[in-house]
């Protein structure tokens, strides 16, 4: 091969080279421009839950001081607010850490940001989903406020025993269940399809890029 072939080959392989490096620049920009589209829905989103959780609070505070008293229905209503309350702060919460995320980072970095809001994201689902073990509080207020009874005089005591036993039995089945439920378990079936269910198919997306990202970088 003369010097001329050479010089050829060798500028054809820089220019591959190149190509390449462009290509998967364009890749990882394509990439990060959906993950930007998906929080900026997500913001929205979080904008809407906490004008309704607002609505919630607002609702609930005028039921207990409508009847302030140690009624079941008002308990419950309590209960309720406590949740709603926690449902607020979290949503306002992923809102400021979304709008904090700096686009013009490196991207490992932009994937940790955006990590950090799924994650939050999950936490506070996962905090709300504590709620389940205390049903009987959405039953109680709903026949307060449907029939205009208090249930919980009515019901006989094996029955308050069965309700309290079968919450009992809800906290526990919920608690060791929503231990598992982590990004970093996202590879088991039911944990993922868990995640997409309660928290939506683009924060999945997101843990499979962040993961794929971290395990590259390992």
């Amino acid at each position: 091969m003369n010097l001329d072939n050479f010089k050829e080959t060798w500028q054809q392989q820089n220019s591959d080279a190149a190509a390449i490096t462009i290509n998967q620049t364009m890749l990882t920009n394509m990439k990060v421009n959906k993950q930007v589209k998906a929080l900026n829905n997500m913001k929205w989103a979080r904008i809407i839950e906490s004008v309704a959780f607002f609505a919630i609070i607002v609702l609930l505070g005028q039921y207990i001081a409508t009847d302030f008293s140690l009624s079941a229905p008002t308990i419950s209503a309590v209960v309720l607010t406590i949740f709603a309350i926690v449902g607020l702060a979290g949503n306002i919460g992923q809102i400021v850490l979304i709008s904090k995320i700096d686009y013009a980072k490196p991207v490992s970095h932009l994937q940790k940001d955006i990590y950090r809001v799924c994650s939050h994201k999950l936490q506070l689902t996962k905090l709300l989903l504590m709620s389940v073990p205390f049903y009987l509080a959405y039953v109680f207020i709903g026949f307060d406020v449907l029939v205009g009874i208090d249930l919980f005089p009515h019901l006989e005591q094996h029955m308050i025993w069965f309700y309290s036993l079968s919450s009992l039995l809800f906290l526990v089945v919920t608690t060791t269940l929503l231990a598992k439920l982590h990004y970093n378990n996202i590879e088991i079936s039911w944990v993922k399809n868990t995640i997409r269910v309660i928290v939506g198919e683009r924060l999945v997306n997101m843990a499979q890029f962040i993961n794929n990202i971290e395990s590259t970088n390992r």
